[in-house]
């Protein structure tokens, strides 16, 4: 969480009731161009203040006409001796609803400090998300996050669905963990991407700097740049090097396939634009290929690789069908 200036709780509270002077205002004014993250402040203290219906009931309170009724009740020698009493009930109620309003803000912000959040994919057009710490998270289409509206002081943890290309704020003293089906990825401050969107337990993540845990209920692996530990569908683990280029061109729209199979072209197309493809002829499989595909559309890349091969490929109910009779 950033630094931010404190302002006066008195000052807030003038400012809430509608009481503040001019030079009250521009202080106010001041603290909120100081940091973006005082107007969320300022929100919530907003949301105490609308939220505290009794507070209202000093507002209600006739304090002379409570007083007389005391005065009442209470011998004549008594009364004289607690004469000023009133002037001090007024301040002491005023004391009390400066403190009140205090307290429910801050206990306000602390419960709303933990409320969560959940960003898609197709909400951020394709940008980075931005988590509370100044870490950026890049969202695969169908993909979503979900985290607190600030981390608290132990830790920084948020939960992935699909696929996600993270940059994480250094911070040794905050890990930052990302939950994804049954794993727990844990970093100081790294990028890396997170596969958790195939079915059943198949997961993937390749690492690209710095240092990650990435751990299950049963084991545990620590990765160093250039590694991919990877879950497959028997719920196995496995570590081993990278050596796919195109894992991440989901994200940054580039495929490079040199002498590549076709079984893993279309691997890798399907994986950068989500689709199901079958092959009609198994021997078309092991063809090779050697292009390069950048910020094309899926129907531009397909129709190249009809051109370059001399096949068809059709869709069928969102699967594309690879009819080939080998190379």
């Amino acid at each position: 969480m950033k630094n931010r200036s404190t302002i006066d709780e008195h000052l807030l509270l003038s400012y809430l009731k509608g009481e503040a002077t001019e030079a009250e205002l521009q202080q106010v004014e001041a603290w909120l161009a100081l940091d973006k993250g005082n107007a969320a402040l300022l929100d919530k203290w907003k949301q105490a203040w609308n939220h505290a219906g009794a507070i209202t009931d000093f507002a209600a309170i006739d304090v002379d006409k409570n007083w007389l009724q005391v005065q009442s009740k209470i011998q004549p020698k008594k009364a004289k001796q607690v004469f000023l009493l009133p002037k001090i009930w007024r301040v002491a109620a005023a004391i009390l609803l400066i403190a009140t309003v205090a307290f429910l803000g801050r206990e306000f912000m602390n419960n709303s400090a933990g409320e969560m959040q959940t960003l898609m994919a197709a909400s951020l057009n394709r940008e980075a998300a931005v988590l509370p710490d100044g870490s950026q998270v890049w969202l695969k289409e169908g993909s979503s996050i979900t985290f607190p509206e600030e981390f608290s002081s132990k830790e920084r943890e948020v939960t992935l669905k699909g696929e996600g290309f993270f940059e994480v704020a250094h911070n040794p003293e905050q890990p930052f963990i990302v939950k994804a089906k049954q794993t727990e990825t844990r970093v100081l401050g790294t990028s890396f991407n997170l596969n958790a969107s195939q079915e059943g337990e198949r997961i993937e993540l390749v690492l690209m700097t710095g240092k990650v845990r990435f751990s299950t209920q049963e084991e545990v692996v620590v990765l160093a740049p250039g590694d991919q530990v990877v879950i497959d569908e028997g719920g196995k683990l496995s570590k081993k090097e990278n050596s796919n280029g195109n894992f991440l061109a989901w994200k940054t729209g580039t495929l490079v396939f040199e002498n590549t199979p076709m079984k893993q072209v279309m691997e890798d197309i399907a994986n950068a634009y989500g689709i199901g493809y079958e092959f009609e002829n198994i021997a078309f499989m092991n063809c090779p290929l050697t292009t390069r595909f950048e910020n094309e559309s899926i129907e531009n890349v397909l129709q190249a690789i009809e051109a370059l091969f001399d096949i068809e490929i059709e869709e069928n109910n969102g699967t594309y069908i690879i009819k080939g009779n080998g190379c």
